[in-house]
């Protein structure tokens, strides 16, 4: 798989090769699929409620087959970028910590393919950069670098649903139907 940097020298040193470009067009295809198509409706009414979806005429059983097909499908494709990318052989346990990461990303994105590829550039670039930065501060260790991802995953994953109610009520405060009640309430209020 060869190197973007052969074609493009605004990559210089990076290992980014061809990959990504599948990888681009895979959440391109899964973006249309899960949002744009009748059987991307079927698996988020399934994934929200399988007794509605089994009670709408879906067969629950033939979606969660295909589904695990297509998401193994995709899974499976990790090993084009190092089998192919980086290591250009197969190493024992090539993937360990992908699916920590797969799942990581997969909460701070949201399950939604855009946010699933902002995500996935950041803890790219955490990886790289910790990469870069053990390289050159020899005191980091790797176990510093995971403290700092699971930092990120927290605070921006799993603490939005400490705050949501609170921001929500808030953000309530300011919709122009409760304006227009609390002026109403204020002007019958003063006149009588």
């Amino acid at each position: 798989m060869p190197q973007l940097r052969q074609f493009i020298s605004f990559f210089g040193y990076s290992p980014v090769n061809l990959s990504i470009v599948i990888a681009i067009l895979a959440l391109i295809g899964v973006y249309i699929l899960v949002w744009h198509t009748k059987f991307g409706y079927a698996m988020r009414v399934l994934g929200a409620n399988p007794t509605a979806s089994r009670y709408a005429g879906i067969s629950n059983s033939k979606m969660i087959m295909i589904t695990m097909t297509i998401s193994g499908a995709l899974a499976g494709m990790v090993a084009i970028n190092e089998v192919m990318g980086v290591q250009n052989r197969l190493v024992l346990d090539y993937v360990a910590g992908a699916g920590f990461v797969g799942i990581a990303v997969a909460l701070m994105g949201r399950n939604h393919p855009i946010g699933i590829a902002l995500a996935a550039l950041l803890f790219g670039a955490l990886y790289q950069g910790g990469q870069e930065l053990q390289f050159v501060i020899p005191g980091i260790t790797r176990e510093m670098i995971v403290v700092i991802q699971a930092l990120v995953i927290l605070f921006t994953g799993a603490m939005e649903g400490l705050f949501r109610p609170s921001l929500e009520r808030a953000f309530m405060l300011f919709t122009p139907e409760q304006k227009a009640e609390a002026i109403a309430v204020s002007t019958t209020g003063s006149e009588s």
